[in-house]
């Protein structure tokens, strides 16, 4: 069924909670398999790139675009079949900040590219650990950037001094500390897994990021490809960008 993007001016009347409403109900009508296909997570992936390519003003719209990226990923893959759910208890006391830091073996296994294994096609290990975990992960030290010749040059300027240091991973997390404590042994739990190699032909995660490099190359097809709205997660960025721009004209802001 064809519906029409009305696309409201500074005098209309339309109510932007409509708007909103009549994109979730197309959403809800269409099979849920179209939120689980390849070719949805491209979209994503492609409107995450565009947006990268505008000024920092729509954190949440860059928000909005990760967690949906991360739940397709999860129902495309089943990532996280065998993963429970932390349960947090309430807040107790004041906010902390806990950080540790994880050596990567590089000495043991200098052929391996944990930097790449640890984040993934464009970052998504990573932020789909981020999610699960509650902490904040991030490479650091000698190795952790692409650009080789870059990391020289910024070796001794303020703010990169992690780069004299061996590679790691550095996890973060802020909450009460009775739930920081719970996110952050989770986190080091998770990130542990990932810096021990898995043997030729039995690394899962490996196997994972090349389809999902495979699907942001465009080179990934599968048997039966669902029939999508076209370009769906992009109308829905614009829904959101137009009602944005719609009350700041209409509330003078």
């Amino acid at each position: 069924m064809q519906r029409r993007i009305i696309i409201p001016s500074a005098n209309s009347n339309i109510n932007n909670n409509n708007i909103i409403n009549d994109h979730h109900a197309v959403v809800n009508e269409n099979s849920i398999t179209d939120r689980k296909s390849s070719e949805y997570l491209t979209q994503l992936l492609n409107d995450k790139k565009a947006l990268l390519g505008l000024p920092v003003v729509f954190q949440h719209l860059d928000k909005i675009l990760d967690e949906e990226i991360n739940k397709v990923r999860s129902h495309l893959f089943n990532v996280c079949s065998n993963k429970e759910s932390l349960s947090l208890p309430e807040p107790d006391g004041p906010t902390v900040t806990l950080t540790e830091k994880l050596p990567v073996p590089i000495s043991t296994y200098p052929d391996f590219n944990f930097v790449g294994r640890i984040l993934g096609p464009r970052g998504m290990t990573a932020k789909q650990l981020e999610q699960d975990t509650g902490c904040k992960i991030l490479v650091r030290g000698r190795g952790s950037m692409r650009d080789k010749a870059k990391e020289e040059q910024n070796r001794d300027k303020p703010n990169w001094e992690h780069l004299k240091e061996d590679l790691h991973v550095l996890i973060t997390v802020e909450d009460t500390e009775n739930r920081a404590r719970m996110k952050l042994d989770r986190a080091v739990k998770e990130v542990k897994k990932l810096l021990v190699p898995a043997a030729d032909g039995e690394d899962d995660l490996k196997k994972l990021q090349l389809l999902e490099l495979a699907i942001i190359n465009g080179s990934y097809r599968e048997n039966t490809v669902p029939v999508l709205t076209s370009q769906r997660s992009l109308s829905f960025t614009l829904l959101l960008l137009l009602t944005f721009f719609h009350n700041a004209r209409t509330l003078k802001i």
